[in-house]
């Protein structure tokens, strides 16, 4: 397991690329390995506010420890499940790092202003059948762009979605809810 994001280029480019398609005032989500790179980032586009989930005792007793930040900041110690997927001013930013396999309730709970992260290692075809298939929805469109950061924009009946594959430590994507 990576204890930061710090030297992951590729992951970075990738974020900042999705981040810039939002607005919004406050983040909920699963701040990962390194909690201070986590707020800064955010603190660096402007966020201030920040709702946070963690289920293991062990890694959320590390980042309490570790916490240096002047944000406005709750972390619970529960499942991103429990987060009320209907704030406004929100981005959900659910970087799950595992697969799509096991995460289908995750997948249909959030609507919108969302980014997901996900381990494809059951496979690219799977994991985007499998995220439409929990999210209910027909893909009825899709193209590739090749820049500034090489992505699939897909739209369903239900909305649009941006698509990104890279590789990290291992094959990773990203499905983020634009509209």
């Amino acid at each position: 397991m990576k204890h930061t994001y710090l030297d992951s280029s590729k992951k970075k480019a990738v974020r900042d690329f999705l981040i810039d398609q939002f607005t919004f005032n406050e983040v909920v989500g699963l701040p990962g390995p390194d909690i201070n790179e986590y707020v800064q980032y955010f603190q660096n586009k402007g966020i201030q506010s920040f709702e946070m989930y963690e289920r293991s005792k062990l890694t959320l007793i590390q980042q309490i420890r570790k916490l240096r930040t002047s944000a406005k900041l709750c972390i619970k110690y529960s499942d991103i499940l429990d987060a009320d997927p209907f704030k406004e001013n929100v981005l959900y930013d659910l970087d799950f790092c595992a697969s799509v396999k096991y995460l289908k309730e995750h997948i249909a709970k959030f609507k919108h202003n969302f980014i997901m992260t996900f381990s494809v290692r059951v496979g690219v075809d799977y994991t985007i059948k499998t995220f439409f298939k929990a999210r209910k929805e027909k893909v009825v469109n899709s193209q590739e762009i090749d820049g500034p950061v090489k992505h699939t924009v897909f739209e369903t009946d239900k909305g649009k979605y941006l698509f990104i594959r890279y590789f990290d430590t291992s094959a990773m994507c990203c499905f983020a809810k634009i509209a």
